[in-house]
């Protein structure tokens, strides 16, 4: 079996995967690194068929790239094709908006789709002689870890989260004979959950007992779901904005991967949906503002942000990963964000509060042992080597992207 990362082998993002197992071939993921301008996988090779994790855009942010000239069916849950058809349209419209090159066209995501084979969790099915199974993955609603097995099992888990949250289930670990995983987290701890969700709660009510508002930059797809759980029953007024609305409306409709549907939409109905002009200029007046773009890089955030950016009363709560060059980053490490092409330094409080659906180091070296595999590969990580003490028993294999190898 041969392996070749087209991207995020010893880095977070635009993960794309070669597995050859001979005579059939496929290709996990195929993303983007949301820089500026962004950072695109090496050119991917013909396969039989190809295979999604999850609807985050460092996952399948240049998989219309492929149908530009290639074909293949692509597998995914349910969940995550009805949110990667909205996701990769708002990619182009910011292409388009910044000025980039344009890699990929509306025809190119339509081609994409044309091609979709919906899977369900724990069901196999077959390619040629090659036995594949979809695993919950844990990381958002339909996030899916792959298996492929011949005489042999490869299995790839794409991001991945093992504990339960207010809205979806953990992964479980599952027998493998080569397990290739994520290491995003790699050397670093979650704090516990609940004591984070706690503690945002607390710092959101003293922010507006002060008299000022909160400002939660947002994921579209799985934070904004989240953060809508975990602040929808405090007494204030809660505005969403964003492509985040979109997804929960799908959410709503495919209610099966959620850990409650009931608790869902209960909490959503608690909460404001932005939609349109008018909406959005009341919805400044509002106590908490969940929106996005959870990087800072577009979206309605940056509207809400120019507006109150001088009022120290207030605060930006950021909850998720801030990939290095994004205007998120730029917020944490400087200070300072670019709005409308100004670099502005905001006097808003900021904190950070670790909501990440990624597995901590720990969890990762729990999860890889309980799949009790006879090698790991390590990948979408810029510290891998942190795991290597801890996983000592272990064939390990740290890839590099375009550089081939055989298992």
């Amino acid at each position: 079996m041969k392996i070749k990362f087209y991207g995020g082998a010893e880095e977070v993002g635009r993960l794309g995967i070669d597995i050859d197992m001979g005579p059939k071939s496929f290709l996990v993921d195929y993303g983007v690194i949301p820089e500026k301008p962004p950072l695109y996988p090496l050119p991917a090779d013909p396969v039989n068929a190809i295979f999604i994790t999850h609807s985050h855009l460092d996952h399948i942010g240049s998989l219309p790239i492929y149908y530009h000239d290639k074909q293949a069916d692509f597998y995914a849950t349910t969940m995550t094709a009805n949110c990667m058809r909205p996701m990769l349209n708002d990619s182009l419209k910011v292409m388009n908006l910044e000025g980039y090159p344009e890699r990929f066209s509306r025809e190119d995501v339509d081609s994409l789709f044309t091609n979709y084979v919906p899977a369900k969790y724990d069901e196999s099915f077959d390619i040629g002689n090659i036995t594949i199974t979809p695993y919950n993955a844990g990381h958002i609603a339909g996030s899916t870890m792959w298996k492929f097995e011949d005489r042999k099992s490869i299995m790839v888990t794409g991001d991945l989260y093992t504990e339960d949250t207010a809205l979806l289930r953990g992964a479980k670990p599952v027998k493998t004979d080569t397990l290739i995983v994520e290491s995003t987290y790699a050397g670093k701890h979650h704090e516990d959950r609940a004591e984070v969700k706690k503690r945002l709660r607390r710092r959101v009510q003293e922010v507006i007992e002060d008299g000022g508002k909160v400002i939660l930059p947002s994921f579209a797809v799985g934070r904004t779901q989240e953060l809508i759980m975990t602040l929808a029953d405090l007494d204030y007024d809660i505005s969403v904005d964003g492509m985040g609305n979109l997804i929960t409306g799908i959410y709503m409709s495919d209610p099966q991967f959620l850990r409650s549907r009931k608790e869902f939409k209960k909490a959503v109905g608690r909460v404001r949906m932005v939609r349109g002009f008018r909406m959005r200029e009341d919805a400044i007046k509002s106590d908490i503002i969940i929106t996005t773009s959870g990087m800072l890089d577009g979206g309605p955030v940056l509207n809400y942000l120019q507006k109150i950016a001088d009022d120290q009363k207030s605060a930006i709560f950021l909850t998720g990963y801030q990939v290095e060059g994004t205007n998120g980053r730029s917020l944490v490490e400087t200070g300072r964000i670019k709005i409308a092409g100004a670099t502005v330094k905001p006097q808003m409080q900021v904190e950070f509060f670790d909501l990440s659906g990624h597995a901590g180091h720990d969890d990762l070296v729990k999860f890889i042992k309980g799949c009790e595999p006879e090698k790991v590969i390590l990948c979408h990580g810029d510290h891998r080597e942190a795991l290597i003490d801890d996983l000592e028993e272990f064939d390990l294999e740290l890839p590099f992207n375009g550089k081939e190898f055989t298992v």
